[in-house]
Formats: structure tokens, sequence, C-alpha cells
């Protein structure tokens, strides 16, 4: 609540701008309509939003870091009014196009401006409920705007003054504001191609999540319209959405963070696929209400697609990557925006309104192919190891506010930290006291603190953390997982701290597992030359209480590291011996689904002798490690995941265990059948003492399994 009483008059802005965005979103398309524009026009004019939202995505950052805030803000809500003025003036499809394009970069410039205020004007502690604050206003603007439809007939210009007046009056509680506005910091940058590498699910999800809302917000009230819902009811119609997208996304949320977050997007995706085929049929029979429900659980649906999409994506980044990415998913999500109106509307003008709700259908069940597939060739990111999801708003320029984002900003380290470093000029012998003395005072500034200190001083970075951790609790992860990042080399004495922290049970189990999990994800991503060190730490304590997360940590090391892939899994093994499998397996298919493997493939195909595979150096290093009964599951495990290694990978463990090696022959050749030649003759050569008994072996099997298959049929 008293993040709330703190930004309330930008809570009142953002109110008042959605009310007239809303109202806006609605009273165009049902306009073009009633003076009897195509469908596709309609379509093509509010897709256009959505480029002028990408345009604004792309360079309203410059600009308001160039001429400041606050005049940017003015400057925009001025050219809004404007905007919205000019339509009831001419109702003329290509005027309002650029119109349109002028409203998506007004607005993309306001939310990014919004948003950086209250970033930087919130706290770790406030963070999180002024985010969730935030995306509860846009979603309140927004259909408290679209029942204002019932104040005056669609093509009434009164609608548009309305919206010129909210546009106008959104600009008083900004500019009667005396703070002097937040800094804006140019993220860095990330290459759409890396990000899609490393989360496909991310990119492919947010654009389709554009397409399908972008599709149903701007073309619901133009079906709605066309099927005989009057004013009133449309206006209700699209108001319930705006509703049932906010509350819907706690219940998915919550299934999202306790299963496979894929999992649940499939079964999300299905309930708006079921929900999208009986609205239009209730719709045509005149049952209202029913129509709504299904309206409320459709939009919940598909507005849950962006947050889980979001949140796949941020599992696999780091922290400090996150708003770097999210620059990207948004300009997917733009592209999504600007493709699904018009597309949509292609469709509606060929087929008939209700073929809206078929085209969400199939962009719906597009997504569920790719994410099935998605799903067949790559592991889940474990519960433990995932960042929470996040309620999304109407806005996605959010980013910065997004509590899940860390920045690494040493440069604007703060009057406290300040204080910390010119003190310890004096007395560098002496940094970890003062540290402790000025963050006690100063209890709010801990972390950064922390931050900076241990940049500058890292020699005393683990004892920075640990004093601070004990001295402040409640602030000890933060603590800690800053301090990992600004000096890497103390990831690992930290990882044993939080290890021994959680013996000691300080921490409430379940929170201290879920906690080691990310910290370890931290170390791993800020520390990768320890990756090995770090992992064989946390497998070991956690080998008791979660043995399943062993092998997910071996895999988030060697993803982390893949330069130590080998090394990672051997230390595992050699602190937890029965995970030898396991982690084998997990390292393996992280191997095979490394970008490198192109590169690995080519190799093998050359049958270059002095080549070995990555597969047999793993199988070679956790021969070394892992106990003689297992070797035959590693073995199979290994040359299942990586087929191009099996013959090596057979060779290898049979010169380990010579004695199993006709079990490994026949293991690996079972599981690998198109290998089955070139493994036997691996084994032979490598084993010439045992190559005829080998060779006999194959021969009775094959003779056995001649025998045991039947005739054709009867003789005739």
């Amino acid at each position: 609540m008293r993040a709330l009483n703190q930004f309330l008059p930008l809570y009142l802005s953002c109110t008042l701008l959605l009310m007239g965005n809303g109202l806006l979103f609605i009273i165009i398309p049902m306009s073009m309509r009633l003076d009897g524009q195509d469908t596709d026009a309609i379509g093509l004019v509010m897709s256009l939003y959505f480029v002028g939202m990408l345009l604004g995505s792309l360079y309203g950052r410059h600009l308001i870091s160039r001429v400041g805030h606050i005049r940017i803000f003015a400057a925009c809500a001025s050219v809004a009014t404007m905007c919205a003025l000019l339509h009831s003036i001419w109702s003329v499809p290509l005027v309002w196009g650029v119109l349109r394009i002028l409203i998506g970069f007004t607005n993309a410039t306001f939310f990014m401006t919004m948003e950086t205020w209250l970033s930087e004007s919130s706290t770790s502690e406030n963070r999180a409920t002024v985010f969730g604050s935030y995306q509860f206003v846009t979603y309140f603007g927004l259909a408290l705007g679209q029942l204002m439809l019932n104040f005056a007939e669609p093509q009434d210009p009164i609608l548009y003054i309305y919206v010129a007046m909210l546009f106008c009056l959104c600009m008083i509680p900004v500019l009667m504001s005396r703070s002097g506005g937040p800094r804006i910091n140019e993220p860095e940058s990330m290459p759409l191609k890396t990000l899609y590498h490393t989360s496909p699910l991310g990119v492919v999800g947010i654009m389709i999540s554009g397409i399908c809302l972008g599709a149903f917000y701007n073309m619901s009230s133009v079906y709605g319209a066309d099927v005989g819902m009057d004013k009133s009811q449309i206006a209700t119609f699209m108001s319930a959405t705006m509703v049932g997208g906010f509350l819907l996304q706690f219940p998915i949320g919550k299934l999202a963070d306790t299963f496979d977050r894929r999992t649940v997007l499939v079964m999300t995706l299905l309930v708006a696929c079921l929900a999208a085929m009986i609205l239009p049929i209730m719709a045509n029979q005149g049952e209202m209400l029913t129509t709504i429900v299904c309206a409320v659980i459709l939009s919940g649906a598909l507005a849950c697609v962006y947050p889980i999409a979001l949140a796949d994506a941020f599992d696999r980044l780091k922290p400090t990557e996150m708003v770097a990415a999210s620059g990207k998913l948004i300009l997917a999500y733009a592209a999504g925006g600007a493709i699904g109106p018009y597309t949509a509307s292609l469709v509606m003008k060929q087929v008939g309104a209700e073929a809206l709700f078929g085209y969400l259908i199939v962009a719906s069940l597009v997504l569920v192919a790719f994410v099935m597939y998605r799903m067949s060739i790559r592991s889940a990111v474990p519960d433990a190891l995932q960042e929470a999801f996040v309620v999304q708003g109407m806005t996605p320029m959010a980013t910065e506010l997004d509590p899940r984002t860390e920045y690494n900003s040493l440069d604007e380290t703060g009057i406290a930290a300040e204080t910390v470093l010119l003190l310890a000029e004096e007395n560098p012998d002496d940094v970890v006291e003062i540290a402790i003395s000025v963050a006690l005072n100063q209890p709010e500034e801990a972390v950064n603190i922390a931050q900076a200190t241990a940049y500058h001083y890292p020699d005393s970075a683990e004892a920075l953390a640990i004093a601070l951790a004990d001295e402040l609790p409640h602030d000890k992860l933060d603590i800690i997982t800053s301090v990992a990042g600004s000096a890497p080399q103390s990831g690992a004495a930290l990882a044993r701290y939080m290890c021994d922290l959680i013996k000691q049970q300080k921490l409430d189990p379940q929170a201290s597992f879920k906690a080691l999990s990310r910290l370890t994800r931290k170390l791993l991503d800020e520390a990768p030359l320890q990756a090995a060190e770090i992992a064989a730490i946390v497998s070991q304590e956690i080998a008791d209480d979660m043995p399943e997360l062993v092998a997910e940590i071996a895999v988030l090391a060697a993803e982390a590291a893949p330069d130590q892939r080998i090394e990672v899994a051997a230390a595992i093994i050699q602190e937890v011996p029965e995970a030898s499998v396991e982690v084998a397996s997990g390292v393996a298919e992280t191997i095979a689904a490394s970008p490198d493997d192109e590169l690995h493939s080519f190799l093998a195909a050359e049958d270059d002798d002095n080549y070995v595979g990555e597969g047999a150096e793993l199988a070679i290093a956790v021969a070394l490690e892992a106990p003689n009964q297992a070797l035959l599951e590693i073995a199979t495990a290994v040359a299942e995941a990586l087929p191009e290694d099996a013959a090596q990978v057979a060779e290898s463990m049979a010169q380990a265990d010579p004695e199993q090696a006709s079990d490994i022959v026949d293991s690996i050749s079972e599981a690998v059948p198109e290998m089955a030649d070139d493994v036997m003759y691996a084994v032979a050569s490598s084993l010439p003492e045992q190559a005829e008994e080998l060779l006999q072996e194959v021969l009775l099997d094959a003779e056995a399994n001649e025998s045991a298959t039947p005739e054709a049929g009867p003789r005739q």
C-alpha cells in the first residue's frame, strides 16, 4: 500500500492515458465499420498502431535521454491529443493509418517514460509491489475506457473529444511532480539470433502472442458489430476481455511456476481454442452472458502466452541479460501485433466475422505444435531453477521494472557505496568493517554497497558477503548474488556458505533449496571458470535431500561453461557417484544440443583417426569416477545421446572394463542400431584377445533372432 501511495500520481497518469487508449481502440474499428469500410481496411489501420509502437521501442529511449522525460511526456501527450481530434475531422483510412502510427509511437514513449520512472524510484523491497500495481492499473484503465463507449454513439465526435481530454489530463500528475525524473540508461543489446538460440520458445511464443492479442483486441469490436451486438454489449464484451486478461494470469502463473512451463502453455492454448470454438456459437444464439464468459477465458488464456514465453526466456538468461533480451522480445511482440489484425481481417473478409476465432485457433495450434517440438528436443528447466512467473500488463515495455531483471550499475554507485569506497581508500584493510558500518546505517543500500565494494576489493569479497549476510539476514540472498556478480572468483566459496546455511537450517528448507538453486545458476553465469567446483559443492550438499536435482545442476553447469563440460561431470560424479548415470546422460544431451555440434558431427564424419569425440571424452572421464556397476548404463546413455560417438564410447568403456565388453556392445548396439557394426568393429579392434569371442556372440545372437522370427505363412 505504501508503494501505491508513493506512486499514486504516476498510476493516475497511467490510468487516464489507458482510458483514452481503451476508448480509442474500440471506437476506431466500430466507426470504420459503420462508415462502410472493408474489414481488411479496418485491420490494416489497427495493425499500424503496432508499427508505431515498434518504432517507439526503437527510438523512444534515445529521445527521452536527449530531451528529458517530462518534456518528451508533454510532447507526446500533445501529439496524441492532436491525433485524437484529427480522427473526428478526417474519416479517411489512409489518414487514420498515419494517426495510428503516431499514437503507437507516443504510447511506446509514454510507457517507457513512466516505467523507467517507477523503476528508478522503487527499491528491491517494493519493486514487485510497484510492478504488480502498475500492471493492474493498465488493465483497469483500458477496461474503464472501453466502457465509456456507452456515453455516445461510436461515430459521435464527442468521443474523440473525450479521448483528447483524457490525453491532456494524463499530463497533469506528471507535470506537477517535484521529481527530476529518471535517468535513462541504454541497455546492452542482444542479437536476435543469439536470443533465439537461447530461447526459441521465447521469441516464437511472444511473436504469436502479439499476433493473437493484436487480432483479438482490435477486431473483436468489428465482430461484435457484425453479429448484431449493440454498443453497450460491445463495450461490456471488450471490457470483460481486459478483466479476463488480468485475472487469469494469477492461477495460470501459479501452474507455470509449479509444472513445466511448456506443458502449462500447451494446456492454456488448448483452453483458448476451446473457448474460441464455443464463443461464436453462443453469440449466434444470443447467449450474451455465456459469450462474455467465453471471452474472459479466451482473453485470459491468450494474455498468458506472453508472460509464460517471457518466463521461459528468462529461465535461460542471466539476470543482467534480461533487459537487453526484453528489448528484442518487445520487437517480436510488436511485429506480431502488426501482423495479427491485418491478416485476421483478410480472413474475416473472405469467410465472415466468425473467422476471427478460427484464425485464433489456427495461430494457437501452430504455437502448440512448436512447443511440443521444442519439448521433444530440449529438457525443461527444473522448477527450482526457474525464474518466477510475473503478471504482465498491456504494455510490454516494462522491462526495467520487472522484478526479475538485474543491472550491473557500477557506474551509478550511489552515495552510500561511494562513501564506503572513499573511506576505504585511506584504510583498505578495514574495507569490510567500513562497509558493514555504512550498510547498518543505511540497510536499504546494503546490496549496492556489497556490489560496489566487492567489485573494487575482490580479495575481500567473500568475507564481505558473509559478514553483510549475517548482519542483514533479510537481504542475504541479494547480497550474496550481487557479490558473486562483482567478484566471480568468490563464487565457489559463496556456494559453500549457502550450503552451510541450509545445513544449519537457518532458512526454510524448501525456500533454501530453491534459493540455492537460483544462486547456483547466478554463480555459474558469473563465475564459469569455477563451474566444476561450484557444481560439485552444490551437488554434494543436495544429494541426500534432493537427488533429482543433481543431474540438473550438472546440465546447468555444462551450459554455463561449455568448455568445462567434461570436468563438470567428473567433479560431480566424484562427489555423488550414485548419480553418475543421470549426470552423464544430462551432460551428453547438453553436448548434443550445443551449437558446436555441427563441427562435432563434421569431424566425426571425416573419420579422422586423431579425432576423439566429446562423447568418448565424457565416457572416459566418467569411467574414472563412476562405480564399475554403472559403466554399462553410462555407456548406453552417452551413446544414445551422441550416436555419432557411439563406437568411440563403446571402445573407451570396454577398455575400462573388458569383462563387460560383450554387454557394452550388445547394449549400445540395441540403443543405436545404426551404429552396431561400427561399435562391434571398434571394440574388437581395441580388445583383439576378445575379438573372436565377441564375434561368436554376435553370430549366436543373429541366429537366435533368425530362428525366433515366424515364417511368412503356411506353405501352399
